[in-house]
């Protein structure tokens, strides 16, 4: 029967084994002990975030500063007008700014804002200024000609034809 030496390890194999096993402790302990909360502030550069992974939690807008290409309004106007049937009778139900005002002539209704609204755009649709069913519809507007600050509004029936009535007006200026 043959016997079987047993030799003992080199020692470039003892040396190897010793690497390889605090190389894999190494790995274990620090997948266990560094999460997001062991991370210091400013530590990882934005190349190593994998994409899509911020949410606005993790960013602070504050510290965004003005993106050059974003421009806000620098005002917002709006007017609910009542204007039932019948000539000059156009009322101002309710508006965001003091000092807006609605005057009925010649078949359309003027709104007259605070400030220059010949630069700004506008929109306006029919709906009433309460609570009652809408009508069937459409309004029109215009900067008004004889006053910079004023948009002139045209309501039409669902026809296209003049028709008085209740209307939503937003201006939006730059």
């Amino acid at each position: 029967m043959r016997t079987l030496m047993r030799r003992s390890p080199s020692p470039a194999m003892v040396v190897a084994m010793v690497a390889l096993i605090v190389a894999l402790a190494g790995t274990a302990y620090a997948a266990q002990s560094i999460n997001g909360g062991a991370i210091k502030k400013q530590s990882i550069g934005a190349g190593k975030l994998k994409h899509k992974t911020l949410t606005g939690y993790q960013i602070n807008i504050n510290k965004l500063g003005t993106v050059p290409a974003a421009k806000r309004a620098a005002h917002t106007y709006w007017a609910v007008v009542h204007n039932p049937a019948g000539a000059t009778n156009a009322t101002l139900s309710r508006a965001s700014d003091a000092g807006i005002t609605a005057t009925e002539t010649g078949g359309s209704v003027t709104v007259i804002f605070p400030a220059n609204v010949s630069v700004c755009a506008d929109v306006a649709a029919r709906n009433n200024d309460g609570t009652d069913d809408p009508v069937a519809g459409y309004a029109q507007t215009n900067t008004s000609p004889t006053n910079p600050n004023g948009i002139e509004v045209h309501t039409r029936d669902k026809n296209g034809a003049n028709e008085d009535a209740d209307f939503h007006l937003i201006v939006v200026c730059p």
